[in-house]
């Protein structure tokens, strides 16, 4: 069934009036009629319920609930994705397969490295796309969790919130050859942990932000002997987790 992401102050257990780009979509996109079943999940709450049409047009659909949707479809582990600035649509895709693979939140920010930079005056227009691809993705992937995206100017705005692990994925670890720290990290790791990981842009972190995380408390962590593309290890570290969190449990 097609899913929806809603307000939590248009949420109810009786009837729901979908509007806007969502109206549009049931409507016109997916050419439903009245009968037909969506999802509609509270984007505060994870509550998501089975609601069925009861009428439409091109700017309003209206649905009525019908039964609560129960699923367990989460990562067990809140993992914040910080991804450094990259080029062109690289950073969509992240934030694109990122959602489909579990994690929470995106931050992207500046790094020394990040040869596209940041423009403050688009900041608005751009997050605001970054998080329709986000609500696209966590639509199609069944989510419960809508991640949010943020961006922050430096490395050192990533070090005020609190985690329960804070790992930098570094290429400096896999060039050392310390390919098992990702697994003894990952023993650390508890269901319910928040998880920050942060990655640095195509041509890396620079000596000096790496130390400044490192001495910051943040796990120098490898993700294997190859060295992969800054849009890559992300996902590549998501699936691992995946993998280790709910394949293996």
């Amino acid at each position: 069934m097609q899913r929806y992401f809603i307000e939590q102050n248009e949420w109810t257990k009786q009837t729901v009036t979908l509007t806007g780009e969502q109206a549009k979509h049931i409507a016109k996109v997916m050419r439903m009629r009245e009968g037909d079943k969506v999802v509609c999940v509270n984007k505060e709450d994870q509550l998501a319920g089975v609601f069925r049409i009861q009428s439409l047009a091109e700017q309003h659909v209206v649905v009525e609930f019908e039964e609560e949707l129960i699923s367990d479809v989460e990562l067990s582990i809140h993992v914040t994705i910080a991804q450094a600035d990259i080029k062109g649509d690289k950073f969509e895709y992240v934030l694109q397969k990122g959602t489909e693979l579990g994690a929470s939140r995106f931050h992207g920010f500046s790094a020394k490295h990040s040869v596209v930079k940041w423009d403050n005056k688009k900041e608005e227009k751009k997050l605001s796309r970054y998080q329709k691809i986000v609500q696209e993705a966590a639509e199609q992937s069944e989510r419960l969790v809508l991640p949010s995206v943020m961006h922050f100017p430096n490395v050192d705005s990533l070090l005020s919130d609190s985690y329960d692990h804070r790992w930098i994925i570094s290429e400096v670890a896999a060039r050392d050859g310390k390919h098992e720290a990702l697994y003894e990290a990952m023993q650390q790791v508890q269901f319910g942990d928040r998880l920050l990981a942060v990655f640095g842009p195509e041509g890396g972190f620079s000596e000096e932000e790496h130390e400044r995380l490192v001495k910051e408390g943040f796990q120098p962590v490898s993700l294997g002997p190859r060295i992969l593309r800054a849009e890559t290890a992300s996902l590549a570290l998501l699936s691992m987790i995946s993998y280790q969190f709910e394949l293996m449990r």
